[in-house]
């Protein structure tokens, strides 16, 4: 394939980047160009599929009938995985999404396979060369998408194991596959890298609560909440953070969150310098999430949880200093 052309699609994901998260790319930027890259077309993917499946984006997809064929073996299959309960939308946008996942995934494969030509779409052309370039798993972009497909379908975490296994699904295995890209020499590392991807999307859950309910999506583990005298429906009630068995709750939620996050803190010592700075920021920003919602006493349903202005610049002013310090570093 030419060289224009991959060039051409790494700028195409490195543009969805842009768009989707200031604080997400500012922190791509410590990377090195080659792995700078590589991170973008992986971000560019993750983010493409939860659009699809949020219905933030109109899915695209070329029909065949092996293609239908291979939706409906998939749809049978989740179908009953899920107790044969009905999906959360209307069938014909429930298959039209779903029959985008599984061509995504058919596409994944061929990237894999190096069989990704230059009618196909940027983001499998820049992951093909990712492929190429690092030892990175298809089996890892497959284990995020059956999480997307999860969420296809009404979602109720009864335990924490339920709701542990979910984060792995979205956001663990993303950081397996960006650690390979990284770099490590001892695979300790990956164990920290699920951490850190649980604790993060743990964040991201309670601060999308009232979001997630108003899609049938509860990750909430219920039999832990009922152990706090708390209701699926009460989720719904605004002066929840009011209630002494919700800021219970909170506090067991927390130390969960803390728990991955002191096995997180020592994926850096296996990356090297400059590595090392991309995921540490986002570990700052998630840390800043949820020093919010400890200020809020575990109100999460009032406003949005956001990082502050001030809290995005004094990141941006840790970015520019760790990328200057690792500049000058010798591992």
């Amino acid at each position: 394939m030419r060289d224009e052309i991959i060039e051409d699609a790494y700028l195409a994901c490195q543009q969805i980047c842009r768009n989707a998260s200031t604080t997400f790319y500012s922190s791509f930027s410590t990377l090195g160009y080659e792995k700078r890259r590589a991170v973008h077309a992986v971000y560019a993917l993750c983010r493409w599929v939860d659009d699809i499946v949020d219905g933030d984006e109109e899915p695209i997809v070329e029909f065949t009938e092996e293609l239908l064929e291979q939706t409906t073996q998939r749809d049978l299959f989740l179908r009953e995985l899920h107790s044969n309960s009905e999906p959360s939308n209307p069938e014909e946008v429930h298959i039209q999404r779903l029959m985008a996942l599984v061509a995504i995934r058919n596409k994944l494969q061929r990237a894999s396979l190096g069989q990704i030509n230059e009618n196909d779409e940027p983001v499998f052309i820049a992951l093909q060369d990712v492929f190429k370039r690092y030892t990175i798993r298809l089996q890892d972009f497959e284990t995020i998408i059956e999480g997307m497909e999860d969420d296809l379908f009404p979602v109720m975490c009864n335990t924490w194991d339920e709701l542990r296994s979910y984060c792995y699904k979205v956001a663990s295995a993303v950081g397996l596959i960006l650690i390979e890209i990284y770099g490590y020499e001892d695979r300790a590392a990956r164990l920290h890298a699920i951490d850190l991807g649980i604790q993060m999307q743990l964040i991201n859950v309670l601060r999308d609560v009232s979001e997630d309910y108003e899609r049938g999506r509860i990750y909430l583990p219920k039999e832990v909440l009922a152990s706090h005298n708390i209701s699926i429906h009460d989720l719904t009630n605004p002066n929840l953070p009011q209630n002494p068995s919700w800021n219970s709750f909170i506090r067991e939620y927390l130390e969960v969150i803390r728990r991955h996050q002191s096995s997180a803190i020592h994926l850096f010592e296996y990356l090297d310098s400059r590595s090392r700075i991309q995921p540490r920021i986002m570990l700052d920003a998630y840390s800043k999430i949820s020093n919010e919602i400890v200020r809020r006493s575990g109100d999460v349903f009032s406003t949005p949880l956001k990082l502050s202005k001030r809290s995005k610049f004094s990141l941006w002013m840790k970015i520019n200093y760790m990328k200057l310090r690792a500049k000058f570093s010798v591992d």
